[in-house]
C-alpha cells in the first residue's frame, strides 16, 4: 500500500455529474488542499485530506509513504488522438509551408499523407515499432499514461495490417494503456485517385472484416473532408464498421464544412475531431447525442493557421454554452503536428481558445477519458479507479498551466507503480 501526503494541491478532475465535465461544470477540477491519497496494487483506495487520510489508514500498513509537500497532484494526461505509427520525415516539407504553401496544396502534389504512406510501407515492422515505442517512452516523461493510436499511413490491407500488428506489439510493451483505431479511411491512395468506388469497396468488403476478426482495432474512423471522404462515403463505412461490431471515432469539418459532425451525430461516434469549421446546427447535433469535440490546437501552432483563433475562440464559447464536452489531444503525426506534449497542448488551448486553466486540465484528464470511453478506469483521481497520476512542482495547478513549456514532473504513476522523471 502506497500512501502520498502532503500536496500543496490535490485536484481530482472527478466528474461533478453523470458524464464528463461540460457547460458550467467544465471549469470545475475539484482541488483538496493538503491532500492525499491511497493506492493499493493497480487501484486507488481513497482521497482526501491528509489528515482525514491519516487518520483512517494507519502508517504501518503502508509499504511506502510519499511526502508531496511543495508539489501538486494530478491525473495522468489522456491523448485521445495520435497517428503514432509511421516512418519517414516531414521536415523538409515543413520548409514549403514557411515559404506559403498550404496544406491542401502539398496533398495534390503528391506530398503530405501520400508522402508518409509511401515511407511506411516501405518500413518492416519493427522499424515502425521501434520508432513508436521511443515516441511512447517520450509521451510517458511528459505525463501521458493513456494513448489513442490509429493506423492510416498504410492504405493497403497488407499495411494497414502492418501498422496495425505494431499498434498491438505495443499494447504489450508500452508503460501507457493504449487504445487501437483503424483509419483504412484517412484518404484515397494515389494508385485509387482515379477509382474512389474501388478504394472504398476494399474497406468496406475486405479492410474492416480482416481487421475486425483479427481483434487488432477497437475503433474505426474516417477522415470525412475534401481531402478524404465525402459525407455518404464515411455513411458507408460506418454502417458497416457499426455493423461489425467497431467503436466509432472522425475526422470532422477540419479543412471544410463537410458534413462529419452530423454523420458522427447520427452514428453516436464516440468523439469529433478536429471541428475547425463547426457551425451551430453541428453543436445542436452533437449536443442532441452528447458527443465530445476533441481540439487539436498543435495543428493550428504547426500549420501557422492564425486566421482561424478568432473563429475557434467563438466556437469554444458556443460549445460550452451549448453543454458539449470538450477534450484536446495532441493529433501528433509527422505532418501537420510532430507535438507529444500533452501540456504544450493545454498551454496552446489557453492561448489560443482563451479556455481556463480548469477547463484545459479537465479536457486532457476526464473529457478526454470519457473521449475514449475509458472514464471508469482512467481520467480522474478517484477511489476504484486506476493509479494513474503525476506528481508535479509546482505550487498549484494555475501555476504549472501558467508557464509555457512542460513544467517538472517528478514522478510519473501507472497502476500504483511510481516512475521518477
Amino acid at each position: 500500500m502506497l500512501i502520498i501526503k502532503n500536496a500543496h494541491e490535490l485536484v481530482t478532475c472527478r466528474s461533478l455529474e453523470s458524464g464528463p465535465n461540460a457547460g458550467k461544470n467544465f471549469s470545475t477540477c475539484s482541488v483538496i488542499k493538503n491532500g492525499a491519497l491511497v493506492v493499493d496494487g493497480e487501484k486507488i483506495v481513497a482521497v482526501g485530506k491528509t489528515e482525514n487520510i491519516l487518520a483512517r489508514f494507519k502508517k504501518k500498513w503502508a509499504s511506502r509513504i510519499f511526502d508531496a509537500s511543495g508539489k501538486i497532484i494530478l491525473p495522468g494526461f489522456i491523448d485521445s488522438h495520435t497517428h503514432l505509427v509511421f516512418a519517414g520525415s516531414r521536415a523538409e516539407e515543413y520548409r514549403l509551408k514557411l515559404k506559403g504553401q498550404s496544406y491542401k496544396s502539398l496533398h495534390k502534389k503528391k506530398g503530405g499523407i501520400h508522402f508518409t504512406v509511401g515511407e511506411t510501407r516501405r518500413a518492416s515492422e519493427d522499424e515502425l515499432f521501434f520508432q513508436a515505442k521511443d515516441t511512447l517512452e517520450r509521451m510517458f516523461r511528459l505525463g501521458t499514461t493513456t494513448v489513442e493510436i490509429k493506423s492510416g499511413y498504410g492504405l493497403t490491407p497488407e499495411d494497414e495490417l502492418k501498422i496495425l500488428r505494431v499498434i498491438k506489439r505495443l499494447k504489450k510493451t508500452a508503460k501507457q494503456d493504449i487504445v487501437a483505431t483503424f483509419l483504412g479511411a484517412h484518404t484515397v491512395p494515389l494508385e485509387y485517385q482515379n477509382n474512389r468506388s474501388a478504394y472504398l469497396k476494399l474497406i468496406i468488403e475486405k479492410m474492416l472484416p480482416v481487421v475486425w476478426a483479427k481483434d487488432l482495432a477497437e475503433y474505426c474512423d474516417v477522415f470525412c473532408d475534401p481531402l478524404g471522404f465525402t459525407a455518404g462515403e464515411t455513411t458507408a463505412i460506418f454502417s458497416e464498421a457499426r455493423r461489425l461490431g467497431f467503436k466509432l471515432r472522425i475526422h470532422a469539418e477540419q479543412t471544410a464544412h463537410f458534413g462529419g459532425a452530423a454523420v458522427a451525430a447520427r452514428y453516436k461516434a464516440a468523439s469529433a475531431d478536429h471541428c475547425d469549421f463547426l457551425n451551430d446546427s453541428d453543436i445542436g447535433y452533437l449536443k442532441k447525442s452528447r458527443i465530445p469535440v476533441v481540439l487539436l490546437p498543435g495543428v493550428l501552432l504547426h500549420l501557422m493557421e492564425w486566421k482561424k483563433i478568432p473563429y475557434f475562440q467563438e466556437t469554444v464559447k458556443k460549445i460550452k454554452k451549448a453543454d458539449v464536452a470538450l477534450a484536446l489531444a495532441t493529433d501528433y503525426n509527422p505532418g501537420s503536428s510532430p507535438v507529444i506534449s500533452m501540456k504544450l497542448v493545454a498551454d496552446l488551448a489557453l492561448r489560443f481558445f482563451r479556455m481556463d486553466y480548469q477547463e484545459c486540465l479537465n479536457a486532457v484528464t476526464i473529457n478526454a477519458a470519457y473521449a475514449l470511453n475509458r472514464a471508469s478506469e482512467v481520467g480522474s483521481i478517484e477511489p476504484g479507479k486506476q493509479a494513474d497520476i503525476l506528481i508535479v512542482d509546482a505550487l498549484s495547478m494555475k501555476d504549472y498551466f501558467h508557464g509555457p513549456g512542460d513544467g517538472k514532473i517528478d514522478y510519473v504513476i501507472k497502476k500504483g507503480l511510481m516512475n521518477k522523471i
